[in-house]
Order: C-alpha cells, then sequence, then structure tokens
C-alpha cells in the first residue's frame, strides 16, 4: 500500500511539474519543465541544447549591449512561446525538429538584422560549437539571408 501511495504521488508530481511550465515562459527553467513532460533525456532537444544555449545566453548577457540584451529576451519569450504551442504529442525527435524550425524566425523577427556588428559577434561566439550541426548551420544560412 505505501508503495502504491509513492507511485500516485511520483506520477502526480511529474503531471504537476508539465503542466506548470508556464510559469517559467520567461526562464530558461522552462526547458528543465518540459524535460520532464518529454523525457528527451540529457542529449535531447530541451536539455541538451536548448537549455544549455539559454543558460549560456543568460550567463554571457554581459557581453550584449543592452539593445543585444533585449534582443536575447525577445528570442528566448519566441523560441518558448512557440514550443508552448507545439503538441504535447510530438516525440522528442519531432519536438527537436520544430524547435529549431522557430530560430530563423525567432531570431529575424526579434531584431538579429539591426544588432551592432559588435553585438552580432557576441552572439556567434555564444553559439559556434552548435552551428556545425546540419539543421543549425542551415538555420543560421537562413538568418544571414535574411540580413541583406
Amino acid at each position: 500500500m505505501r508503495t502504491l501511495f509513492f507511485i500516485c504521488l511520483f506520477f502526480s508530481t511529474m503531471v504537476q511539474a508539465g503542466s506548470d511550465c508556464q510559469q517559467y515562459l520567461d526562464d530558461c527553467e522552462y526547458y528543465s519543465c518540459i524535460e520532464v513532460q518529454k523525457q528527451c533525456g540529457e542529449d535531447g532537444y530541451p536539455i541538451g541544447f536548448g537549455r544549455k544555449y539559454c543558460m549560456r545566453f543568460e550567463e554571457r548577457r554581459a557581453n550584449l549591449s543592452p539593445e543585444g540584451q533585449e534582443w536575447m529576451k525577445r528570442v528566448r519569450s519566441c523560441l518558448i512561446a512557440g514550443m508552448e504551442e507545439s503538441s504535447d504529442e510530438l516525440t522528442c525527435r519531432e519536438f527537436k525538429s520544430s524547435a529549431v524550425k522557430l530560430h530563423v524566425p525567432c531570431y529575424v523577427d526579434s531584431g538579429y538584422c539591426q544588432l551592432s556588428k559588435k553585438d552580432k559577434k557576441a552572439v556567434i561566439k555564444m553559439i559556434r560549437w552548435s552551428m556545425w550541426r546540419p539543421s543549425l548551420l542551415s538555420a543560421g544560412i537562413q538568418v544571414l539571408r535574411s540580413c541583406k
């Protein structure tokens, strides 16, 4: 009986955590919350990419001008809002694909092209190690083409 209680408590906590992700709509912890729902693992998009780079931007925000910092907030809000709209039924692979597709419009619509050269350089420096992934390399090229 005691074991059954703990199992019920564990699953109710998981459901509770998943339904509470909206409280993190402007926070890098959103990705941890989504991970509780999706269970994609350390290398999956929520933890292995989304949270990792969200935290990297947050930790290095001082490398950006005030305008760059505002851009960073807008991008984070855009990405999280887009993920929040995605179906709960998506597999981890589908979720990653959907989230990666958000990067181009979120970067461009949030004003990447209007950033100073110094801010653009700082952004590229923060994401440079991820840019060698084929899907992200393509997204980066699309962002740069949008700025012409």
